[in-house]
C-alpha cells in the first residue's frame, strides 16, 4: 500500500503543496493562489487536486503544515482582545519595551517615530498584589481577591484570552497557577497563557512579552487548527500524524501546536531554511546564504559549515519574543512588493505588497499599482503564459499600462527605464540587508554560496549575487516551494526550558539531575501523548552559563551529568572555550554562573530524499526557444535561450544569457555564467563571467 508524505506552506500569495512517497520516492507538486481570507480555504483546495489525480485518502500517512496564521495576526493586528495579570507596581515593564531603542536606522532619526501598540493595552493590565522572591520563596501571599475583582470586571469586555507574568514566576508557579484557577471558576471561556509555562526563563520582560503574544494569537490558531481539522477530515484525512513547522526548524502535532501558538510564529520561512540546510549538505555547499523570495517578502538566513544558528529571542513586527527560532531576516521585497514614487519625487519600491487579491496589475484581477513581478513582465524575463506551468497566464498590456502611468509617465522615463528601476531598486534593497547580515557575523560574502528560493528568487538571485560578489548561486530542483519541500526534511523537535541561577560551584551535582529529570520528565509526557516511543528519542542537554556580573549568557553543551567523571571541570571547561570563540576572551581562573537548564528533544521521522537524476545527452535537448529580455548589467536588450527545467539532464552544461522555465519558478541567467546541472538536479550557477 502506497505511504505518502504531503508536505503543505501557506504564503501571503500562493499556497504550495509536495507529496513524497517513500517507497517509490515519486514526487508531485502544486501551488494555487493563497485565500487570506481562510488559509485554509487554499490547504485543501491544493490537497484535493493531489488526491483526484495521485491517491486515495488513506495512503496520506504524514501531513505538514507550515502556516503564517501566527505571523499575520500580530502583523495585521488581527489577534484575539487579551488581558494582563502582572505584580502590583510593575505596569511599566511591558510598555517600555525593555528600553530598547528601534532596531529599524531610519527609526533612530525619524521625529515622529512611535513604538510599535502593545497587544494589551493599560487598560486591560491589572496589577496583583503577592511576590516571591528570586528563590521562588513567598514573600507575600497572593491577593485572590483582587484576582477576582479583575476577572469580574473583565468578564463583560469580550476578552478572550488572558496573559499572567508574574516576578520569579519561573523559580515557583503557585501564585500564577492559583491565578489561573480562579479565573476559570468566574469563566471557562477564556484562554489563559501562563509566562511559568510558556517561557520559564530568567528576564521578566521578554518572558513577559511572548506571554502576551502566546495569548494574543492562540485563539486565531486554535479557531483556524479547529476548522482545517474539521475540514481534512470531511476529505477522509484521518492520519494522526499531522505535523506543525515550527520557528526552531522542527516538527510538533497539530494539536501541540493549539496550546503552544508562539513556537509556529516563524513557521512558513524555517521550513526554507531546514531546506536550505538539505541542499548545503547535498551539494557540498556548506557555507550558503539562503534567498527565498515569495510574492509577499524575502527571507534571508546564512548556513554556515551546514547549519543556521538558532536564536532564544527575536522580533515579530517588532513585537519581542523569547522562543527560541532559526534566525532569519525578512524584509518586504516580493514579486508582489509595489512601487511607488515617494514624496521626495523618487522611485520607491516596498514594502507594500499587492499580495495574492488584487496582486500584481498583470494577474488581471483589479490590481492597478505596479509591481516587481509586473517588471519582470514587462522585461521580457517573465513568459506571460508560462506561469504555474500554464494554469495562469499574465497580462502583459495591464503591467506596462500600470507601470507607464504610475512611474514612467511622472519621472518622464521610458517605460524600460521604469521597469528597469524597480528591479534595480528591489535588487538593491536585498543587497544591502545581506551584506548587513553578513556584516553582523563578520563574514565575507566571497566565501557564500547563494541558494535562490521561491518563486521569484531564481529570477534576481544571478544580479544579486554578481552585486555582492557572491561566486555560486544554487538553484534547487522546486525552488517555488522550497518552504513546502522543507517541511518534509527535519525531524520532531522540542525545546524546554527551565531557569535556575546559581554558581556552579556552588550547585550540587543532584540538583542538576532533578532539573533537568523534571524538564525531561515533560517531554517524555509530550512525545506519550504524540505516540512516539520515547526509547527511540534523542536528548539533548544544554545548560546557559556566563562569567559573574555578566548580563547575558551563551549556552553550552551538557554530557549527562550521572556518567561524566570531572563533570564540572568539563562543563566549566566548555564554556571557557566557547566564550574564546565568540568573544575573543575567556577567565578559565573565574567562576560561572548556571542560568538556564535546557532539553532539546528530537525523533526521527522519515522524510524526503530526493532521486537522482538520470544522467542525459546534452543541455540543447531541453531548448524550447529564444526571447529578448532586458539585461539590467548590460543595459540593453539581449537574446536569450529558453530551457525547460524538467527536461534537463544530470551533467548538463551551459551559459547564458538564457532563461529556464519551470512550473514554480523561472531562472534568469545572465551572459557568459556557466550553469552545471549536478546528479540531484540542482542547477549550480558560477557567476564569474567567462568560465
Amino acid at each position: 500500500m502506497p505511504s505518502w508524505m504531503v508536505g503543505i506552506d501557506t504564503g501571503g500569495t500562493f499556497t504550495d503543496l509536495i507529496a513524497y512517497e517513500v517507497h517509490s520516492r515519486e514526487i508531485r507538486v502544486g501551488k494555487i493562489s493563497s485565500t487570506p481570507e481562510d488559509p485554509s480555504t487554499a490547504v485543501i483546495a491544493v490537497l484535493k487536486d493531489l488526491l483526484v489525480n495521485t491517491f486515495e485518502p488513506s495512503g496520506l500517512k504524514t501531513l505538514v503544515h507550515g502556516t503564517t496564521v501566527a505571523t499575520n495576526a500580530i502583523l495585521e493586528g488581527k489577534g484575539s482582545k487579551t488581558a494582563l495579570f502582572i505584580n502590583e507596581g510593575f505596569r511599566a515593564v511591558y510598555e517600555a519595551r525593555g528600553w530598547a531603542q528601534p532596531r529599524n536606522k531610519t527609526d533612530l532619526i525619524d521625529p515622529f517615530y512611535q513604538k510599535p501598540p502593545m497587544l494589551v493595552p493599560q487598560h486591560l493590565t491589572y496589577g496583583i498584589p503577592g511576590r516571591l522572591d528570586y528563590t521562588g520563596v513567598e514573600l507575600t501571599p497572593l491577593d485572590e481577591t483582587a484576582v477576582r475583582k479583575a476577572g469580574l470586571k473583565i468578564k463583560n469586555q469580550e476578552i478572550e484570552a488572558i496573559a499572567i507574568c508574574y516576578l520569579f514566576s519561573f523559580k515557583n508557579a503557585k501564585h500564577e497557577e492559583r491565578t489561573a484557577e480562579i479565573l476559570r471558576e468566574i469563566s471557562d471561556q477564556w484562554r489563559i497563557s501562563l509566562s511559568s509555562q510558556i517561557l520559564p526563563t530568567i528576564r521578566e520582560y521578554p518572558r513577559q512579552s511572548t506571554t502576551v503574544i502566546d495569548a494574543y494569537i492562540g485563539p486565531p490558531i486554535q479557531k483556524y487548527l479547529e476548522t482545517l481539522f474539521t475540514k481534512l477530515d470531511h476529505i477522509g484525512i484521518k492520519t494522526p500524524q499531522k505535523f506543525l513547522m515550527q520557528s526552531n526548524g522542527g516538527l510538533m502535532r497539530m494539536n501541540v501546536g493549539a496550546r503552544f501558538p508562539n513556537q509556529t510564529l516563524l513557521s512558513g520561512p524555517a521550513g526554507a531554511v531546514v531546506a536550505g540546510m538539505e541542499l548545503a549538505k547535498l551539494t557540498n555547499f556548506q557555507e550558503m546564504v539562503t534567498l527565498d523570495m515569495g510574492g509577499t517578502s524575502t527571507d534571508i538566513s546564512i548556513i554556515s559549515n551546514g547549519q543556521v544558528t538558532e536564536v532564544n529571542e527575536g522580533q515579530i513586527a517588532e513585537q519581542d519574543i523569547g522562543t527560541p527560532m532559526l534566525e532569519v531576516r525578512t524584509l518586504g521585497a516580493g514579486g508582489g512588493t509595489i512601487a511607488t514614487i515617494g514624496p521626495d519625487g523618487l522611485l520607491k519600491v516596498g514594502p507594500e505588497s499587492a499580495g495574492a487579491n488584487p496582486g500584481p496589475a498583470c494577474y488581471g484581477l483589479g490590481g492597478v499599482n505596479p509591481t516587481v513581478t509586473d517588471a519582470n513582465l514587462v522585461l521580457g524575463t517573465l513568459d506571460k503564459s508560462n506561469v504555474l506551468g500554464g494554469r495562469m497566464s499574465l497580462d502583459k498590456k495591464s503591467a506596462e499600462k500600470s507601470i507607464k502611468n504610475k512611474i514612467a509617465v511622472p519621472l518622464e522615463i521610458s517605460l524600460t527605464e521604469a521597469a528597469a528601476g524597480i528591479l534595480r531598486i528591489v535588487i538593491t534593497n536585498m543587497a544591502v540587508e545581506l551584506r548587513l547580515a553578513l556584516l553582523s557575523r563578520g563574514e565575507d560574502a566571497r566565501k557564500f554560496s547563494l541558494g535562490a528560493f521561491g518563486g521569484a528568487g531564481p529570477l534576481h538571485a544571478t544580479l544579486l549575487a554578481h552585486e555582492l560578489g557572491i561566486p555560486t548561486v544554487i538553484v534547487p530542483v522546486y525552488p517555488g516551494i522550497n518552504s513546502a519541500l522543507g517541511l518534509l526534511q527535519p525531524t520532531v523537535r522540542h525545546v524546554y526550558l527551565q531557569s535556575s541561577v546559581s554558581r556552579l560551584s556552588e550547585t550540587s551535582m543532584d540538583e542538576m539531575i532533578k532539573l533537568f529529570g523534571n524538564l525531561e520528565k515533560r517531554a517524555e509526557a509530550d512525545l506519550r501523548e504524540e505516540e512516539f516511543d520515547t526509547n527511540k528519542v534523542k536528548f539533548l542537554r544544554q545548560i546557559d552559563m556566563r562569567y559573574q556580573h555578566q548580563g547575558y549568557q551563551i549556552p553550552v553543551g551538557c554530557p549527562t551529568p550521572e556518567t561524566q567523571k570531572n563533570f564540572k571541570n568539563q562543563l566549566k571547561s566548555s564554556f571557557d572555550k566557547a566564550h574564546q570563540r565568540i568573544y575573543g576572551s575567556s577567565a578559565p581562573n573565574e567562576d560561572a554562573e548556571l542560568v538556564t537548564y535546557r532539553v532539546i528533544v528530537e525523533v526521527t521521522v522519515p522524510k524526503l530524499e530526493l532521486p537522482k537524476l538520470k544522467k542525459g545527452g546534452n543541455a540543447e535537448e531541453a531548448l524550447i526557444g529564444s526571447r529578448k529580455f532586458y539585461d539590467l548589467e548590460a543595459k540593453t536588450l539581449v537574446d536569450a535561450s529558453i530551457y525547460q527545467r524538467d527536461k534537463l539532464s544530470s551533467g548538463n552544461t551551459f551559459k547564458g544569457p538564457c532563461i529556464i522555465q519551470q512550473f514554480d519558478s523561472t531562472t534568469v541567467v545572465l551572459s557568459g555564467m556557466k550553469c552545471t546541472v549536478d546528479n540531484f538536479g540542482n542547477i549550480i550557477i558560477q557567476i564569474r563571467k567567462n568560465v
